[in-house]
């Protein structure tokens, strides 16, 4: 049986990197988010650096679930509607989804490596220097 989805009211102050909101149905999503978190004590930034061959996290392999499972599993839906009242959403963000109704199947995935570079024998000038050096 298809059902339909009904919201009141939705309000969502911020989607991104690689986030779905669905109202309704869908049969497959497939979100991916790479990131890169770069932060250095002296703001220097290299042209060739962030590559993502060059960190093992972005090729490791993720562990995928069984699709199917030996569980009986007997679902009554006495209604063809979801109602939903009010949604009140701050922000989704790397690989995430907000959906109401129904999905077959999500493939979600989210890597961040964060780099941090802290520089104890920096020159004093360039210690509390706010601009953006790129070599």
């Amino acid at each position: 049986m298809k059902r339909h989805s009904h919201v009141d009211n939705m309000y969502i102050i911020n989607i991104s990197n690689s986030s779905v909101f669905v109202c309704g149905e869908s049969g497959h999503i497939d979100a991916d988010t790479r990131a890169l978190a770069v932060q250095r004590q002296v703001p220097v930034f290299f042209e060739d650096e962030g590559q993502y061959e060059d960190y093992p996290i972005f090729s490791r392999l993720i562990p995928i679930w069984p699709p199917y499972s030996d569980v009986e599993l007997n679902i009554i839906q006495d209604y063809k509607k979801i109602h939903v009242g009010c949604v009140d959403i701050i922000a989704t963000a790397s690989a995430s989804v907000v959906q109401v109704g129904p999905n077959d199947t999500m493939d979600l995935e989210s890597r961040v490596k964060a780099i941090r570079h802290f520089i104890t024998d920096a020159p004093e000038y360039l210690k509390d220097y706010k601009g953006v050096i790129v070599k």
